[in-house]
């Protein structure tokens, strides 16, 4: 139909809540010669579109800081993401952060071949991976998983995950995560003597749940750290936590919520 100038419809009947038409620059540049009855030509005045909204909130400002002086810095954004649209976007100063995955039992895990190929021996060692993913592909920070320490992936000694801990902050110079295997009881140990032993930085206990945040809070206020609030699809719960995370004494800038989501 798209030769056809003019459409005349009959005996119709349009039943609609809401009904929009979208006129197409051919059609608004005929409509403006056209010629109405009893009222004449018509008239175009051209208008430009803008918004400007003013946002009550706002999200609070995390930073990471390593011991060699070098920051990043998450949060801080006063509209929603990808407003991109509308100009707002641009009040939003800090960019997400990427995080890249590090393991400690990297060998040992169950990896299709091409990652075995392309990664080769350093997932053996969880230093060289991490550098191996600054240097490469420029990760951002590193998040690393401590699961070897779980009873049931192998009970290593939480001394262990200090040690690669320990390895990886010397390797790179991009934040870090400190990550947990699952296990409760392992993981408050774990965070314990992680967060003393990396008490010069700021990194991030991931994660205070609704099982640990009672013991793992605590120590990120102690060696001020950033925390991780980590809940399964329960707002109400992510508020309670946050409520008494900030009654412990951790501040607002180093609470960091993971709410998860439908698909993880």
């Amino acid at each position: 139909m798209k030769e056809t100038e003019e459409i005349e419809l009959q005996d119709v009947e349009l039943f609609a809540e809401y009904l929009e038409f979208q006129m197409l620059p051919g059609i608004v540049s005929a409509a403006a010669q056209a010629v109405l009855p009893g009222i004449g030509k018509a008239e175009w005045t051209p208008t430009k579109f803008s918004l400007d909204i003013e946002f009550p909130g706002h999200i609070e400002t995390v930073e990471f800081v390593r011991s060699n002086g070098k920051k990043a810095t998450i949060g801080g954004e006063k509209v929603p993401p990808f407003y991109n649209f509308l100009g707002l976007d641009k009040r939003n100063p800090n960019p997400p952060l990427v995080t890249y995955d590090v393991f400690d039992m990297g060998s040992k895990m169950m990896l299709p071949k091409p990652i075995k190929e392309a990664y080769g021996e350093v997932l053996a060692d969880p230093a060289e991976w991490a550098k191996f993913a600054v240097e490469k592909f420029g990760a951002e920070s590193i998040t690393f998983h401590s699961l070897e320490i779980d009873p049931g992936m192998g009970d290593a000694p939480v001394s262990q995950s200090v040690k690669y801990l320990e390895e990886i902050l010397q390797a790179v110079d991009v934040p870090v995560i400190i990550g947990c295997s699952g296990n409760k009881e392992k993981d408050v140990e774990l965070f314990k003597a992680t967060a003393a032993a990396t008490e010069s930085e700021v990194l991030m206990l991931s994660a205070a749940d609704k099982a640990t945040w009672e013991e793992v809070i605590p120590l990120a206020v102690k060696y001020d750290h950033n925390c991780l609030l980590w809940t399964s699809l329960d707002l109400n719960n992510q508020i309670k936590m946050n409520k008494d995370a900030l009654e412990l004494g951790l501040p607002r800038n180093r609470i960091v919520m993971d709410p998860t989501c439908a698909t993880a």
